[in-house]
């Protein structure tokens, strides 16, 4: 079918909606006494009328494609944005921060966290609280510092 023979035929009044001008070509075509052509003429602008909304169909879809598209690629700038700050961020800490610690500083801070877990567990055995007993007497004084783990003794 050709769209514009069609338009030629059937002319659209301004601002007339499509629906409308379908129903209004479909009942001028419903006149025609040939029952043949008059099949043709009411196939003919359903035809039209299909091809209409599958454009119309399209454009929208199209349309939200290119919206969804944009928004996305803003949001993608955005993140974008915030990766590399961050990323400039993580390299500043990289390079201020020391690449290892020192094996003395390691086990002072090994044998700083057994003291103190020694202490807890000598705490948690006094009872009423506050009160030596024998057994957080034997943990203070029996439980030995542990040996050095990186250091050389």
């Amino acid at each position: 079918m050709n769209v514009a023979s069609f338009l030629m035929r059937n002319p659209r009044q301004k601002r007339e909606d499509l629906g409308d001008y379908v129903l209004r070509v479909v009942l001028e075509s419903l006149q025609e006494k040939d029952a043949r052509v008059r099949a043709e003429l009411v196939d003919e602008a359903l035809s039209f009328y299909r091809g209409r909304i599958v454009d119309s169909v399209e454009e929208a879809a199209e349309e939200r494609a290119g919206s969804e598209k944009r928004r996305l690629e803003a949001q993608l700038a955005e993140l974008k944005a915030k990766h590399q700050t961050l990323e400039a961020t993580h390299q500043r800490l990289v390079t201020s921060y020391p690449t290892s610690v020192p094996v003395r500083e390691a086990e002072e801070a090994r044998l700083g966290a057994y003291r103190l877990a020694r202490e807890r567990a000598a705490l948690l055995a006094e009872y009423p609280p506050g009160t030596p007993t024998m057994m957080s007497e034997d943990i203070r004084e029996k439980v030995k510092d542990p040996k050095p783990k990186w250091a050389k003794s």
